[in-house]
Parts: structure tokens; sequence; C-alpha cells
């Protein structure tokens, strides 16, 4: 039955991923670091930066990600094959330590799959908690464990791995439950060792970041506004958890919620897990009023929810057991809408295959406006056809005469041989701003002088491929 459920998982997972993957700002920077490390063997000693100026990720995501992207030889579908993997990984571990019902939810519901869609590094943050959850049943033999797992918090999303320093604290001194204090510190170190090594090198230049975030103050201050966004939206989150995405199961879902609450009140049963389930959910989201927020940052919250409903619904009767679940599958019946937006990598995919086939043999320049302004995923995404025996554009860049963005690139560019010939061909990829306060068009088109349109080509509603002169 195992099998079949994983299968299932697959297929639904599979299904939503074809013609639907994202590639943008994050998935192009993180995969020229893994490419850098691959083609290079430059080891990294950081991960990606975070929303405080100067302070960065640990690696683990690099490293996580670069096993795929060697077996598929750089292929962007490299990133969702891994998180499909963790997918299952997860549901294989819901079951064995939770149950049927917390595999269920976590094969079905709709952040699980949105979540195997996509690489981000924050998404790896669920597989964290729900082992967390798995070594607090038994503190004692795993403290080692533990303090290794709250370190490697801090490689995928230390704006929440830091309340894994609270919470868990929490749960062994309430619980009086006696652990290892020298096995969790060993095991909390060794995570950060590289970043050690990065700040030993560096003059401790997160040390100081950290420093002045904190000196400063937090930029997004609390207020109603702020407590009632940040709410709503890990409520939200919460829902995409444990509830149906179609409007008409979802309503049938809380009912059946609702009743399961009640029957669990009513006969009081015993809930397992309460006091780590409360303080997951109520520590962070209090954490958040006075904190940075983004909603990415919650993604540990969401096995604290699904082993919480997993609960209530061992205690209910089997006909709201068998109602629930079967909403939630019943939910992934339906044909995945097709998406043809410019953050989408079949259409970026379109327009650089256009632009070969329009240079056919000649050399070309490529430059991107784009809403992000930095172009790393198609800075990627050449590389990714010049490793696979394209020519390189001449240039390509978001504007000419700049690469210092892209640190990797200096030496990817040296593993090609160099080109002396001038660019034969101008093209220019213009994706539809995200705001009015973005970066004019007319200004970015004027730092090029060319003298008229050659020819104008759309790929979906938000992507357009210039060739000028």
């Amino acid at each position: 039955m195992l099998f079949l459920l994983l299968l299932l998982a697959l297929a639904i997972r599979i299904l939503n991923v074809i013609n639907n993957i994202p590639f943008s700002f994050d998935h192009g920077r993180d995969a020229l670091a893994v490419m850098h490390l691959i083609k290079t063997g430059n080891l990294k000693f950081i991960g990606p930066w975070t929303s405080i100026p100067g302070l960065f990720f640990g690696p683990g995501w690099y490293y996580l990600l670069a096993p795929m992207y060697w077996l598929t030889q750089g292929n962007p579908l490299a990133g969702p094959i891994t998180m499909i993997i963790i997918s299952l990984l997860q549901i294989w571990l819901a079951h064995k330590y939770f149950g049927w019902i917390e595999a269920i939810i976590m094969a079905c519901a709709p952040i699980f799959i949105i979540l195997s869609a996509s690489a981000s590094n924050p998404f790896p943050i669920v597989l964290i908690t729900l082992l967390i959850f798995i070594c607090l049943k038994n503190p004692t033999k795993h403290s080692f464990k533990l303090g290794l797992l709250i370190g490697l918090g801090f490689h995928f999303s230390s704006a929440f791995a830091i309340f894994y320093l609270l919470i868990i604290p929490l749960v062994l001194v309430i619980k009086q439950i006696k652990f290892n204090l020298g096995k969790v510190v060993s095991g909390l170190v060794i995570p950060f060792i590289p970043q050690i090594l990065f700040e030993l090198k560096n003059n401790f230049i997160e040390v100081k970041a950290v420093i002045k975030y904190f000196s400063i103050g937090e930029s997004q201050q609390i207020t109603f506004g702020k407590i009632m966004i940040v709410t709503k939206s890990i409520i939200n989150e919460l829902g995409l958890a444990i509830l149906p995405d179609q409007p008409q199961l979802r309503i049938v879902a809380i009912g059946l919620l609702l009743v399961g609450l009640f029957w669990v009140i009513k006969y009081r049963k015993k809930i397992n897990y309460l006091l780590e389930i409360c303080l997951f959910l109520i520590i962070p989201t209090i954490g958040f009023w006075w904190l940075h927020f983004n909603i990415w940052y919650i993604y540990g919250l969401l096995p604290a929810i699904v082993i919480g409903l997993g609960q209530i619904l061992k205690h209910s009767p089997k006909w709201l057991i068998y109602g629930y679940l079967s909403l939630l599958i019943i939910d992934n019946i339906k044909i995945p809408t097709q998406q043809n937006g410019a953050a989408f990598l079949k259409t970026k995919l379109q327009a650089i295959n256009y632009i070969y086939q329009q240079a056919g043999d000649a050399s070309f320049n490529s430059y991107h406006y784009l809403p992000n302004i930095y172009d790393y995923d198609y800075q990627y995404l050449y590389f990714w056809q010049g490793f696979k025996g394209r020519q390189l554009p001449a240039e390509f860049s978001y504007q000419i005469g700049e690469i210092s963005y892209v640190t990797e690139k200096s030496d990817l560019l040296k593993l090609f041989p160099t080109k002396t010939n001038k660019a034969e061909k101008t093209f220019l990829i213009i994706e539809k701003p995200e705001n009015i306060w973005h970066y004019p068009l007319n200004n970015w088109l004027n730092n090029f002088k060319y003298e008229k349109i050659i020819s104008r080509q759309t790929f979906g509603p938000e992507l357009e491929v210039w060739q000028v002169k």
C-alpha cells in the first residue's frame, strides 16, 4: 500500500511539473553556483544571501542540488526532480513514524505539490522540521541528531531555523526530558563549519552584518496591519497544507475538520505531540510579528499542522477519516493548467531556441530586460546551452559590458574558447515588468542606441524577443 501511495504522489507531481516549472531569479542564481561547483571543483563555503545584507545561508542547498545537476548534465529540471525525491522521502517518513493519515496528507495536500514543482533553498526546511519531530519522540537517544538538524536548518531557512533554538529547549525543559547537551552542541556546530571557515577568511563579515542588523533594528516595524498580514498569510499557507485547493471541496473539508475537533473535545481524546505542535505554530507566528517576514519563511511550520490534523483524524469516526482523505485525493483529479508566463522555464527556453534559430551560425549578443533586473536565469540557460555544444553569445547580460554581478561568470567563461569576432546580430529579451516602479523600458532601450527593430516575436503574454540593428 505504501508503494501505491508513493506512486500516486509521484504521478501527481509529474503531471504538475510538466511544462509548469518556474525558473527565474533565485533558480538561475542557485543553478549558476551549482554549475560552478561542478565544472570548476571549487568548494562552496556559503550559500545564497539572506534578506540581511552580508549574511548568507550555509552551502547545504548547493550540495543538495549538485548530484542531480551532475546526473542530468545541468538540466534545470534537476531542481524540481530533487524536490520530488525529497517530497517522496517525507511521505515515507511520515508513514513510518506517524501513520497513514499524515502520509496521505503530505502526498496530496496542495502546498506539498507546489513545493515539488520548483526548487528554492527554503523548501527543504519542511524535511528538517519533520525529522526534528521524529527525533523529539526520543530526544535522549537522538541528542546529536537534534543538534545536527538545528544547524542544517540554517542552510535552508535561517529566518525559521532561529526558532528551533527556542522551541526545542522549551519542549525538553517543559517535558523534563533528559538529553545530552554536549551531543546537541557538537551536532549543532558541524553544519556551521563551512561558514566558520568563510568568516575566518573574510574578517567575520557575517558576524558584523548580524550585529549591524540588530543595532539598527528591523525595517518592518510591528503594527496592527503587519500582525494581520503575517497571521493571515500563515493561516493561508497552513490551510494549503491540510485542505483541498478546490473551493467546494475545501468547504466540505473544513466542515469535517470542525466535526473532528468537536469529537476530540467532547470525548476528551488525548492529542500526542500537543506541546510540540502548539510551540511550533505559536512561537514563529508571534516572532514574525516582530521580525522581517516573507511567506517562504514559514514552510518549517507545515509538518506541525499535518501532525496536528493527523491526531484529530485518528480520534475521529472512520467515516470522517475516509471522507476527509478522499477529498484530498479527489482534489488532485484535474488537468493542470499549462503556464506560459515569462517566469516559466518552457517560455524562456522557447525564447532562447528562437534566438539560436535566428542567429544561425552568426555570432550574436543577447541582452535581457527583466522584472528583477538581474538575469541569472538567462545567464544559466546560455551557459547550459554552451556546455551542450551550442555557441555562447559574444555578450549576454542585462546591459552592455556588465558581468560583475554574476560572480561565477569569469571562471565559467574560461572553460570556453575565447571569442575575438564582433557580434553580427543583437537580440533583446524583454519581459513585462511586474509594477510601475520598475526601471522604465525606454530608459533601458536607450542604452543600446539601435538603428531599427528588425523583428519582434512574442512568447506568451509577458515575453518578447526583438532583433535590432
